[in-house]
C-alpha cells in the first residue's frame, strides 16, 4: 500500500514538473533580436548637363521668362539683391499695381487696362528666386552701357519712325509703313531679346544636328540659329528678326 503511494506521488510530482516547463515555456519572451544597422545612404551623384544624341548641350524644352524684375537697375538703387523684407513689399506694390481687376481711376482708365487678370501671365507678378534688382548682371551697376552716337542714316530713320508714329497716334496715317510692325502683325516681341511682357512669355527650344530653333508663344516667328560658324548675311539682305 505503501509502495503505490509512493509511486503515484512520484507520477503526480513528475506530471506537475512537466506542466510547469511547458507553461514556462509559452510564456517565456524570446531574447530581443539586434535590427542589422541601416544601410548608409548613397553618396549623391555629381549634376552633369543633359546632353543631346550628338553631343551638344540639350536645352530643349518649354521655357517661361515672365518676371518684374526690371532689365535694368532702378535709380538710386545702389545694391544688387533685396532683403526679404524688401522683396515682400514689392512683391506686394506688384501685386496692386499690376492688378487689371482694379476699378479706381475711372472709365477711361478701366478701358485702358484692358483684358482682366484671368489673361494676364501670373508670374509676371514674380521676382526672381534670388531677389536680383535687375536682369542686368554685367555691368555691376545692372544698368544699360550708354550707347555710341548713331550714323546721321540711322537718324534719320528714327526721326521718320517717331514722326510716323505721332501720325497715327493722332489718328492720321498717311499710309501702311505708318502702322507700327505689331500692328501690322510683322513682329511683336518676338524677336531678340526676349523679355517679359504681360502674357504669352513661354518660348520652347528645338535642336537638331548643327541647328538650335527659337519658337516664342507671342505671334509664333521661329528663328532658326545654324552652329556651323557661317558668315553673317550680306548687308543688303535684312531680316525682320535681326
Amino acid at each position: 500500500m505503501k509502495y503505490r503511494m509512493w509511486i503515484s506521488m512520484v507520477v503526480l510530482a513528475a506530471g506537475i514538473a512537466a506542466f510547469s516547463l511547458s507553461a514556462a515555456g509559452q510564456t517565456a519572451k524570446p531574447a530581443t533580436q539586434t535590427k542589422p544597422a541601416p544601410k548608409p545612404a548613397p553618396a549623391a551623384k555629381a549634376w552633369t548637363a543633359p546632353k543631346t544624341p550628338w553631343g551638344d548641350p540639350d536645352l530643349q524644352g518649354v521655357w517661361n521668362d515672365a518676371t518684374s524684375t526690371p532689365l535694368q537697375r532702378p535709380n538710386g538703387k545702389d545694391k544688387d539683391v533685396l532683403s526679404d523684407d524688401e522683396a515682400a513689399e514689392f512683391a506686394q506694390q506688384l501685386e496692386y499695381n499690376l492688378s487689371r481687376d482694379r476699378r479706381d481711376g475711372g472709365p477711361e482708365v478701366d478701358v485702358n487696362r484692358a483684358y482682366n487678370e484671368h489673361w494676364m501671365d501670373a508670374r509676371r507678378l514674380k521676382i526672381t528666386e534670388d531677389r536680383r534688382t535687375s536682369l542686368i548682371v554685367d555691368p555691376e551697376d545692372g544698368r544699360i552701357p550708354p550707347t555710341v552716337p548713331l550714323s546721321p542714316e540711322r537718324e534719320k530713320a528714327r526721326a521718320a519712325r517717331q514722326a510716323a508714329n505721332t501720325r497715327f497716334n493722332a489718328g492720321l496715317p498717311e499710309n501702311y509703313r505708318d502702322f507700327s510692325l505689331p500692328v501690322r502683325c510683322i513682329i511683336r516681341t518676338d524677336s531678340p531679346p526676349y523679355l517679359p511682357t504681360i502674357y504669352n512669355n513661354d518660348f520652347q527650344i528645338f535642336q537638331s544636328p548643327g541647328y538650335v530653333v527659337i519658337g516664342p508663344e507671342m505671334i509664333h516667328s521661329a528663328r532658326i540659329i545654324p552652329l556651323d560658324g557661317r558668315p553673317h548675311l550680306g548687308k543688303n539682305l535684312r531680316q525682320w528678326l535681326g
